[in-house]
């Protein structure tokens, strides 16, 4: 069974249903667990906190769209569908739409767009690196099934490799991944703060530059030495970082560090860089957007033409300076609450059935949750899988992409 819970999406999971209530068995992790064995509780849509049906609430929340003149879709916690759906919505109305936490993959973004990069696949990284350098990830926290799954899988497509795989992780040791029998992972101390240097002294101890320095980011140059030794003598190297976990305004400068040594390997070896991100349905959002109108989110359709703008269309700078009066936040995934906004912005949510969900909404619709309430696709933080959600439980909840093209049906 497949999980909808964080980006990597595993779906080697075992779970027992009894009477509506879900039991991750084996494979799980603790959001995995979270999210499966979430109380399924009965909700019903709300305007402004009375309960009417949901095709009052669906009429209120047109209403409310055709009289909006800034009108913002976002969240987007929800699957492919679900995103099709609010992308043609957002059309429909001249709203914004962007993901409620596109600012956590925007760097990586950002870096792709100027410069362009070596990038690989989870199964590429599984199966043929033979060394893994994760940069200030906390897999421990937040990507818990990763070392299980890719660095120390129990079957790969080579039955016999010929070295173990190694991995380093550098940066905070505190949230550093374990290692196990299949596969050592060396921890290297590092400020979080000044990654991009570390990045920076490694680069140019691969090149064979001499630093004076004794540290580089509370880390010894021995350590770094030692590091670059071992990526120039691996067949493999791959470095793994997740933009949302690199510190505040340097991580475009630290993700560009990792591309640029990658760009360095790459004239004499095999190297590539794999970025994870884009939970609560942030990958299925950047690429359904990129497919209906080729901007990757922060898009709006209040003009004669499309506009991309990555700073002003962003979620937290929209929300920041009021610049909207109507807000439609989908979180279907049920990871992010609704942020708070100025009293005189109209708010629509759209999400499971939680009712504090509902208390500060002018309409609340619920929905069911895609792979658990209903079937569904999601695509993986490395973009290249779709991966299928089946339903788990019985439910008469409706999918985001119905109740969206109810409302759509309205404008």
């Amino acid at each position: 069974m497949a999980c909808p819970f964080c980006s990597l999406l595993c779906d080697d999971l075992s779970l027992s249903v009894s009477k509506g209530n879900i039991a991750v068995t084996d494979n799980g992790c603790r959001q995995a667990k979270l999210g499966f064995e979430r109380e399924a509780t009965v909700e019903f849509p709300r305007i402004n906190g009375k309960r009417v049906s949901q095709t009052a609430a669906i009429a209120a929340a047109a209403k409310l769209l055709r009289r909006a003149q800034r009108p913002f879709i976002s969240g987007l916690g929800t699957d492919v569908e679900g995103i099709r759906e609010a992308v043609h919505l957002a059309e429909k109305s001249k709203a914004i739409v962007d993901h409620g936490n596109s600012a956590g993959f925007d760097g990586g973004m950002r870096v792709m767009q100027s410069k362009g990069w070596y990038m690989t696949t989870l199964a590429e990284l599984r199966n043929r690196s033979d060394l893994v350098v994760i940069v200030g990830a906390d897999l421990v926290n937040h990507y818990e099934n990763f070392v299980r799954r890719f660095l120390a899988p129990k079957q790969t497509l080579h039955l016999a490799q010929s070295k173990p795989r190694r991995a380093y992780f550098v940066g905070d040791q505190s949230v550093a991944p374990k290692s196990t029998k299949a596969c050592m992972i060396e921890g290297i101390n590092c400020d979080v703060t000044r990654v991009f240097e570390f990045m920076a002294a490694l680069r140019a101890s691969i090149a064979g530059r001499a630093l004076k320095a004794r540290r580089v980011a509370q880390a010894s140059m021995t350590e770094i030495e030692t590091l670059g030794r071992a990526i120039k003598e691996a067949d493999y190297p791959v470095f793994v970082w997740a933009p949302a976990h690199l510190h505040g305004t340097q991580a475009d400068l630290t993700i560009q560090s990792i591309t640029r040594i990658i760009d360095d390997l790459n004239k004499t070896q095999r190297a590539a860089g794999l970025a994870l991100g884009g939970d609560n349905g942030g990958m299925s959002a950047a690429n359904v957007c990129a497919w209906l109108t080729g901007y990757p989110l922060h898009v709006s359709f209040a003009g004669k033409t499309i506009d991309y703008d990555p700073v002003q269309y962003r979620t937290s700078a929209l929300l920041e300076h009021d610049a909207i009066d109507t807000l439609v936040w989908i979180d279907a995934i049920g990871n992010a609450a609704p942020p708070a906004t100025n009293p005189g912005i109209k708010r629509i949510i759209i999400a499971p059935n939680q009712a504090e969900q509902s208390s500060n909404a002018d309409v609340f619709i619920p929905v069911g949750v895609p792979g658990v309430d209903h079937a569904g696709a999601m695509i993986r933080t490395d973009s290249v899988v779709t991966i299928r959600l089946d339903q788990v439980r019985s439910s008469s909840s409706p999918s985001v992409r119905k109740i969206i093209h109810s409302i759509v049906g309205q404008l």
